[in-house]
């Protein structure tokens, strides 16, 4: 199938620009677009804020820079602006639409603030007050308003940073290391004012203590105490050598277990090396894929999994031996989590967050010394300690007998498959028609050059017409390649009420006559997901 045909320049630019959603089928540079629009919102605000808390005349070079700063984010912003409105749809609505008016009023006040700089409109007499002017320089806090129309972007960002960091901290114990040193500040600010005050109580004018005279000299010297124990003057004092001593063993102790730490988490990173990332203790997904169990397809099927939501959500695998699971590889190993335990165990789930998940599988086991029907056994255990957690989220069960379909029967919100049975049929079928392995191998697969079955909301453009209608509307259209082969119903659950449509065979005509409605759902084989944006009523 051919890939639908390059949009024009306006129709790209509209399609990079527009607000982040997360939907599969926007590009991925305009994630990055979103990002980057809002650092530079909020960064010009901080601008902005740091301007009107300083003053001119002493920072004058700090005051230089924030104009300099100020004049790109404007000329960015006005960008912004002016390539929204050229690629809007309808260049005579756009100006007047709410995100347009909020674009325009963050940018205004920049433009009228340079205008008055530069001398252009001085006969304005409102722009010769500085009363007004300095209005106009906070009214660019305003900016911020622009941050709704990024909303979904704001939200991923603050969720990929939050697992990021809580990922970092737990590789590198980083949570140990920040407890040592606070308790080696807490060592110093003590041992520095305990010091100073023995040393000031016992003052000998005969011998004076360098710790006596000088308060913040016994910060430096209980600092080199801590760190060497040597360099520093010796107190006068008994006192004062008591504490110094105990800074001494306090600073070796510290250094020691310092140093134990670095070492282990160069040995648990040299361990873990080649491995699947485990799990951080407290750390909560949502939106992730759930894999409970694990075979020699593992990797493979988390491979499809990160094409096929082009790497937007997490994936979670848990089983028994999460921590000598290999890692799927440095494009998706970022996005996989491992989880130690028994997938059907409560609180493994718990950990799992298998209530927020979007979806789960659940694979049979290896083959080991256990029967087809024992695996069959184990993963349909797990599937029903999934559904008790969640009732309403969408399983895929693997199964490896035929006759374990019928206990699966009872889990409504299930998807089974039985893989060897799967390969009974199309080998049958291969052998019949030759090159029906390399079809089906092609719509299986996600990638960047294959099409991909999608279910997709009937536009309201194609309300109101049959189904075989529909297919000759597809078949005239130019600038997408799609091939509707399926109704589904308007049920929550994707191809409960599937009904295929492909050809018009003996008891294939009411389907290909049923009218459909915006409640129906397509079936569609496509190189993309469509967007029927070119399809007129």
């Amino acid at each position: 199938m051919r890939p639908k045909t390059r949009p024009n320049l306006r129709q790209r630019l509209d399609e990079l620009l527009q607000p982040y959603r997360g939907d599969p089928s926007q590009p991925r540079t305009g994630l990055w677009i979103d990002v980057t629009l809002v650092l530079a919102i909020l960064a010009s605000c901080a601008a902005v804020v740091v301007e009107h808390l300083t003053d001119a005349a002493t920072y004058p070079l700090l005051h230089q820079t924030l104009l300099l700063a100020e004049a790109a984010f404007t000329v960015l912003f006005t960008l912004e602006y002016l390539l929204r409105w050229y690629a809007s749809p309808n260049r005579w609505r756009y100006p007047f639409a709410l995100h347009a008016l909020v674009d325009l009023i963050a940018i205004l006040p920049s433009i009228l603030m340079f205008a008055h700089v530069l001398g252009i409109g001085s006969e304005f007499l409102v722009l010769r007050t500085v009363r007004l002017l300095r209005t106009l320089r906070l009214l660019r806090l305003l900016r911020l308003l622009r941050i709704l129309r990024h909303g979904y972007s704001v939200y991923r960002l603050a969720v990929i940073v939050r697992i990021w960091t809580t990922a970092i901290v737990y590789q590198y114990r980083l949570g140990r290391v920040a407890r040592l040193l606070l308790l080696s500040v807490l060592a110093w600010v003590a041992g520095a004012n305990v010091l100073h005050l023995i040393e000031r109580v016992s003052e000998n004018p005969t011998h004076p203590s360098p710790y006596a005279a000088d308060y913040w000299e016994t910060y430096w010297g209980v600092i080199v105490f801590i760190i060497s124990g040597m360099d520093a003057p010796e107190p006068v004092s008994l006192g004062a050598r008591v504490v110094v001593t105990t800074l001494l063993v306090a600073g070796i102790c510290i250094v020691a277990v310092f140093t134990g730490e670095v070492v282990s988490i160069l040995v648990r990173t040299e361990q873990r090396r080649g491995r699947m990332a485990l799990k951080p203790p407290g750390l909560k997904l949502a939106e992730h894929v759930v894999i409970l169990g694990r075979n020699d397809h593992l990797e493979r099927i988390i491979h499809q999994i990160h094409r096929a939501f082009g790497g937007r959500h997490y994936i979670l695998v848990v089983c028994e031996d999460a921590e000598t699971l290999p890692s799927p590889g440095p494009l998706t190993h970022r996005r996989v989590f491992a989880l130690q335990g028994n997938p059907a165990r409560d609180d493994v789930l718990d950990a799992a967050n298998i209530e927020d998940a979007r979806r789960v599988i659940v694979l049979s086991g290896d083959a080991g010394k256990v029967t087809p029907s024992e695996r069959d056994d184990v993963a349909l255990m797990h599937a029903l300690a999934a559904v008790a957690r969640n009732r309403a989220i969408p399983l895929v069960v693997e199964l490896q007998e035929p006759e374990s379909l019928r206990y699966a029967s009872s889990i409504k919100t299930a998807d089974c498959l039985v893989s060897r049975h799967f390969g009974e049929m199309l080998m049958s079928q291969s052998v019949h028609n030759g090159g029906v392995a390399e079809i089906y191998d092609e719509l299986m697969t996600f990638s960047a050059d294959t099409s991909e079955f999608y279910r997709v909301r009937v536009p309201s453009q194609l309300v109101g017409k049959t189904f075989r209608q529909v297919q000759e509307i597809f078949l005239d259209l130019d600038t997408e390649s799609i091939v509707p082969v399926g109704i589904d119903g308007p049920g929550a659950h994707a191809y409960r009420d599937f009904r295929l449509c492909v050809a018009d065979g003996t008891g294939r005509a009411s389907l290909a006559d049923h009218v459909l409605t915006d409640s129906d759902h397509l079936i569609v084989c496509a190189f993309d997901r469509p967007s029927f944006d070119t399809i007129k009523p």
